[in-house]
């Protein structure tokens, strides 16, 4: 399969969590929706802070290049920032900027997460790394009661690979998309639980509240 190549595990190393928050906010009025309040803090932090409570580790966060408010939003919590390059913008582009700052650091993969999914809950994490860490090395996908989402585990050998398999591929494709046209193996991780809500407006903002509170 082009790109990937086996790896040798290192069994001291953890799981990176890579942060996809680098998107405009195009329909969320009143500002970014990241650092919109949810349930007393930010939606961005709520995010991160599910991350580092599934203890993966580095975290990595995607960030445009004016990202003042984000970064601060996150001030004292032990993460990395990384910044697509000015002149490229997507879904995919921002993952190989978070695969791209984990430099070499040894990690056995990888859970890619949404910064505008803050009902994502940190069982659904360690459920998928549970597989993770269970089987053979292959990229896994939470599958809720109502659609697939997020995390999406990326084990190392597919998560160096994505630099240049996304060569292949537009900057908007969808990092599922990569995988599953790469050839490369995968397989569903059934969660009992309805999809963390996306939020791209203020009702949906509404919602995710809603839903934390009748949790």
């Amino acid at each position: 399969m082009k790109g990937v190549r086996p790896v040798s595990p290192d069994l001291n190393a953890g799981v990176a969590g890579l942060i996809l928050a680098a998107g405009r906010s195009t329909r969320m009025s009143g500002g970014s929706k990241l650092l919109a309040d949810f349930r007393g803090t930010t939606v961005i932090r709520e995010v991160v802070s599910t991350a580092l409570a599934a203890d993966l580790d580095p975290v990595v966060v995607v960030v445009r290049q004016d990202s003042a408010g984000v970064r601060a939003a996150l001030d004292g919590l032990p993460v990395r920032f990384a910044v697509p390059p000015p002149a490229r913008e997507g879904r995919l582009v921002s993952v190989v900027a978070g695969v791209m700052a984990l430099g070499d650091r040894a990690v056995t993969g990888a859970m890619v997460l949404l910064g505008d999914e803050p009902g994502l809950d940190s069982d659904h994490i360690r459920a998928v790394r549970e597989v993770a860490e269970s089987g053979s090395p292959v990229s896994l996908r939470a599958q809720y009661r109502d659609r697939p989402g997020h995390p999406v585990y990326l084990p190392e050998e597919v998560l160096r690979a994505i630099p240049d398999l996304s060569l292949d591929h537009g900057p908007d494709a969808g990092l599922w998309d990569v995988i599953v046209r790469s050839g490369l193996p995968y397989r569903g991780v059934p969660i009992e639980a309805l999809s963390p809500i996306d939020i791209d407006t203020r009702d949906d903002l509404s919602r995710a509240v809603a839903r934390g509170a009748d949790a």
